[in-house]
């Protein structure tokens, strides 16, 4: 199975994986408190979006805003005569109104799904997905991959969010806790209206 995921949204706000691998297993569902070990990083605020989503300030990451107000974390260790290193990014698409059906695909067929769940984050059904991305190009490293996809319901629009960790395969070990971290500590933050 290539990195596809699948999550389809109906008015009613709830989700489902249209993917092929369902487990039985009841659904996780995170803290949703980026606070919890102090400090956090956040989205910047958008005039588009009645929210912000903060995630834990962890040790040893540092944040650069991306392309459209997303918000991206890196972090570089040396370790074993190398570096290694791990990016996540978190993002806010461009809402529809809430009667609407969203279809959010995160398509990528240059990774491998191994694996895929329904989790709860911050009272929404998202889809988490990991796999690997072969070694290729100059690097000759495989790649860790992970994705986490949900919409958010409010003021009568749909908000799709989405996050992706990136790291080499080898320290996908060292780097997997923080991943962690960030999914169970996502936090949706809404702005007060202006008066």
């Amino acid at each position: 199975m290539t990195g596809i995921v699948a999550m389809s949204v109906t008015a009613s706000g709830v989700s489902g994986s249209d993917s092929s691998e369902r487990t039985s297993a009841p659904m996780l569902r995170t803290t949703c408190d980026a606070a919890a070990t102090g400090s956090v990083f956040a989205t910047e605020q958008r005039p588009d979006t009645p929210f912000t989503i903060q995630l834990p300030r962890l040790t040893g990451w540092q944040v650069r805003q991306g392309e459209g107000g997303d918000l991206v974390l890196y972090r570089l260790d040396r370790h074993a005569g190398r570096i290694g290193g791990a990016t996540v990014t978190v993002g806010v698409s461009r809402p529809a109104i809430a009667v609407t059906t969203i279809t959010a695909f995160m398509v990528d067929d240059t990774w491998q799904q191994s694996r895929s769940e329904t989790v709860g984050v911050c009272g929404q059904r998202a889809i988490r997905a990991s796999g690997i991305e072969p070694a290729s190009g100059a690097d000759g490293v495989d790649l860790y991959h992970e994705y986490l996809g949900f919409s958010y319901m409010t003021d009568g629009m749909k908000y799709p969010i989405g996050m992706s960790a990136k790291a080499t395969a080898a320290d996908r070990d060292r780097y997997q806790p923080d991943i962690d971290a960030f999914v169970d500590g996502l936090q949706i933050v809404r702005i007060p209206p202006t008066s």
